[in-house]
């Protein structure tokens, strides 16, 4: 890579999941400057090409394809088929999900079952479409990214929070199970971060309300930004994390511990 210097080794093949935009891109392209080939999957081919050439632009080696993470065929066949094509599988980034805000007795079941479907049903497919390839060469790191709506209670949050706290949980069983194979999983929690998703949940409102939503949701005062996760996620996927399995890293400006955020919005922290 030009100009840049490899936290991997040679030729690691990293798949980030919901990547065409916001944290997932700014995951993709964290990984594409420490030296990674990263595939971008999505549902918009559009968007992810996008997404493709900037990490291009930038001297990275990336590649895009598009997946439906509601579909479980799909999941299987698409992280087998890059594996085998590429000969080797060594980061795995489950980053896509689904939010959606509403009460117990507004939720469908429907609704309720999709954020299971999508959060936590997802990653556990795609980890186990990986994993053989990581087996394979005795070594690999997953990432999956939560959230601190799975970490604390937060009204209208009751299958997204659900769905997240029961992937902290599957995130430590998984690295129990494949540690004596030399595979390491992690969580990165992001509290409130700017995406396009989170700019629509404060859109309409003023700078100064912004402002105060920022000021009480968070120890440091602010929002975080998708480089931020990146950063964490390409620490914990790099050599320099190769001690690190179990465990979840809140990357949300002590979020979690200030509580003035609890009600900050209602919407997706």
């Amino acid at each position: 890579m030009t100009g840049q210097t490899s936290r991997v080794e040679p030729g690691s093949v990293a798949f980030v999941t919901g990547a065409s935009q916001g944290i997932g891109e700014a995951i993709g392209r964290r990984l594409a400057r420490d030296g990674w080939h990263v595939v971008l999957s999505a549902r918009r081919r559009e968007k992810l090409d996008a997404a493709v050439s900037r990490i291009e632009e930038e001297g990275g080696s990336a590649e895009a394809v598009v997946l439906d993470i509601r579909d479980a065929d799909a999941i299987h066949e698409t992280v087998s088929d890059v594996g085998k094509r590429l000969g080797r599988l060594d980061g795995l980034v489950n980053n896509a999900g689904r939010f959606a805000g509403r009460d117990i007795l507004n939720t469908s079941i429907e609704e309720f079952r999709l954020n299971f479907i999508m959060n936590l049903e997802a990653p556990f497919l795609t980890m186990k479409a990986a994993l053989p390839f990581m087996i394979e060469r005795g070594k690999g790191a997953i990432v999956n990214i939560g959230s601190v709506s799975g970490l604390r209670a937060t009204e209208n949050t009751a299958g997204y929070g659900s769905s997240k706290a029961g992937l902290f949980h599957f995130g430590a069983i998984a690295a129990m199970e494949v540690g004596k194979h030399g595979i390491r999983v992690n969580t990165v929690t992001p509290g409130s971060t700017w995406s396009p998703s989170f700019a629509k949940s404060v859109d309409g409102k003023s700078e100064e309300e912004v402002e105060a939503m920022q000021k009480s949701g968070t120890i440091l005062g602010r929002f975080g930004m998708p480089d931020e996760i990146g950063d964490a996620v390409a620490f914990l996927l790099s050599d320099e994390g190769r001690f690190i399995t179990g465990v979840n890293l809140p990357v949300d400006g002590g979020a979690f511990w200030f509580r003035g955020g609890n009600r900050m919005i209602g919407k997706r922290v």
